[in-house]
């Protein structure tokens, strides 16, 4: 693989990316609605029904065509909210949905790093300021920040930048916050769409994370594909 320059930052993306999102957990949470609740509805069924409707929400959010277009932002807690509203209604429960989108948001917040996470953030800020770039509520992206034995240099939320990624508004405040260009960074994602195509939009050098490959890196014409940060330690110290 050609050597890399150094980046003056690399830029994370959280959930999947240096912090799991436990799918058995959000599993169990809609397991316990149901349980406490006493509804004639199987776990799988409640998910997918409300998984359906939070999909579209991802889908409709961003207009790539026309950013101008963008329905107006809706934070997750209020999305969540609103795709409780409709599975209810369409089963007719009779139930508050702001209840229910606050524990998604509380759970959300309880999830844990990655094994490699911290070590290797501590390892790639000796070459590098590191920081964060991520579709996430506050309630939700602090507590499990605070959970890396890390200080980051920068982190911005979609709830806090008001925009979604791959909308490259957002990567652009990072930018002119930090007095960089795209040339000068690295962002890291497991994302085509969101993380690949935002954050080359602006010129940023893209790397998609698939934790679920063993051990590969690959260089493609979009983006380098790795599978871990130990990879990207090796990249940055041009071992690879």
């Amino acid at each position: 693989m050609k050597k890399i320059d150094t980046p003056k930052f690399i830029i994370f993306d959280c959930f999947e990316t240096i912090v799991n999102n436990d799918l058995s957990a959000w599993k169990n949470l809609f397991g316990s609605f149901i349980d406490e609740n006493k509804w004639e509805i199987e776990t799988e069924k409640l998910w997918e029904l409300w998984k359906s409707k939070e999909i579209n929400f991802r889908e409709i959010r961003t207009n790539l065509k026309d950013l101008n277009s963008n329905p107006p932002f809706m934070s997750y807690e209020k999305a969540w909210s609103d795709c409780f509203k409709k599975v209810f209604e369409e089963l007719k429960f009779n139930t508050n949905p702001d209840e229910f989108a606050r524990r998604c948001v509380i759970n959300m917040g309880k999830n844990k790093p990655y094994e490699d996470t911290s070590e290797y953030l501590n390892k790639l800020s000796r070459h590098s300021k590191i920081g964060i770039i991520s579709n996430a509520d506050n309630d939700f992206l602090n507590p499990v920040l605070k959970n890396i034995d890390f200080k980051f240099d920068y982190v911005l939320s979609s709830e806090t930048a008001k925009f979604y990624k791959p909308d490259r508004r957002i990567f652009s405040i990072f930018l002119k916050e930090n007095n960089l260009q795209g040339e000068d960074c690295w962002y890291v994602g497991d994302k085509e769409y969101d993380d690949v195509l935002g954050s080359s939009s602006v010129g940023m050098k893209p790397f998609l994370i698939n934790r679920s490959v063993y051990n590969e890196i690959m260089e493609k014409n979009e983006y380098v594909s790795i599978s871990n940060l130990i990879q990207l330690d090796k990249l940055i110290k041009n071992k690879i």
